[in-house]
């Protein structure tokens, strides 16, 4: 119990102000579950091998030079479980709702992610889990009944951030675990496939990168100014003394120029510094989500 305590305070540090969703896509199949072959016999195969593999049991495949290309870039992959059997204290966490704003993301004392992260049963011999990254996503899923009406649906998904173990020096060796974490995780039933998002996405995950029309327009007025800069700083200065930072969903993913998950006086500094390049630059003004890319 007091390792579970351990892990659930690190990931305290990790929790993510908000969410949102994207089309939910299907599962992979059921005889995928458990595989045919051990992680050795899928470590040993050669390039066409684990292409031919994957498509026979609908699991993600990534090539040689995709995983080199995002290896350049980040190590960690991101695994989606649903966490319904790994409630602790016999919680009743809702984890599903048609409204996105009733389900609680920053609930991890009330989850066992020790015991997700041993059920996704991944080697120890080449993976290591990133518990201060682990986080929670949500998928949307839609429904048209006879009439063409259509309904939405988020569902809670836990995602779990593994790595190849950091040990590893062998270029080639460390190429073939990147393009396994998926194949060897989507053979586990407990992990779901599908479309997830969240604000800041984690590497690799299944997604689509949404720019945000409305970044660094904390009150929604039509500009970013240092209105906008002030109220963000109000935010910082509200949850810093734990109270409500009294933000809608909104306006906290506005407010997260940066998109690392924080709000603080980083994102009010940005803000500030984009207005000053909007009030001299005369012609070729470029959006808030183009100028951070460009910082």
């Amino acid at each position: 119990m007091k390792c579970k305590r351990m892990i659930a305070a690190i990931m305290c540090a990790a929790i993510p102000f908000g969410t949102a969703a994207l089309p939910f896509t299907a599962p992979v199949s059921a005889a995928a579950s458990q595989g045919s072959m051990t992680f050795e016999e899928l470590y040993a195969l050669d390039e066409n091998e684990l292409e031919q593999y994957c498509s026979e049991h609908d699991l993600n495949y990534i090539s040689k030079e995709a995983a080199k290309a995002k290896l350049a870039v980040k190590r960690t992959k991101w695994v989606s479980v649903m966490p319904k059997d790994y409630m602790l204290n016999g919680l009743n966490d809702l984890l599903e709702s048609e409204d996105l704003n009733a389900l609680n993301g920053k609930n991890y004392y009330d989850y066992d992610f020790e015991k997700i992260m041993s059920d996704l049963n991944m080697p120890e011999k080449y993976y290591r889990f990133d518990v201060e990254k682990n986080d929670f996503a949500f998928y949307r899923k839609s429904e048209t009944d006879p009439d063409g009406n259509t309904k939405d649906t988020y569902v809670k998904v836990a995602s779990i951030v593994v790595e190849p173990d950091p040990s590893v020096a062998d270029e080639d060796s460390l190429v073939r675990l990147y393009q396994l974490i998926t194949v060897w995780t989507e053979q586990n039933p407990l992990v779901y496939g599908g479309l997830t998002f969240r604000r800041s996405p984690a590497p690799d995950s299944k997604i689509e990168t949404i720019e945000i029309e409305t970044l660094g327009d904390v009150n929604a007025d039509g500009n970013i100014n240092a209105v906008d800069a002030s109220s963000v700083l109000a935010y910082y200065a509200r949850i810093s003394t734990n109270k409500n930072g009294e933000y809608t969903e909104d306006q906290k993913l506005s407010a997260d120029v940066n998109q690392d998950k924080l709000i603080n006086a980083v994102d009010a500094s940005n803000i500030l510094a984009y207005y000053a390049y909007t009030a001299t630059t005369k012609e070729g003004i470029v959006s808030l989500n183009e100028y951070m890319k460009n910082k």
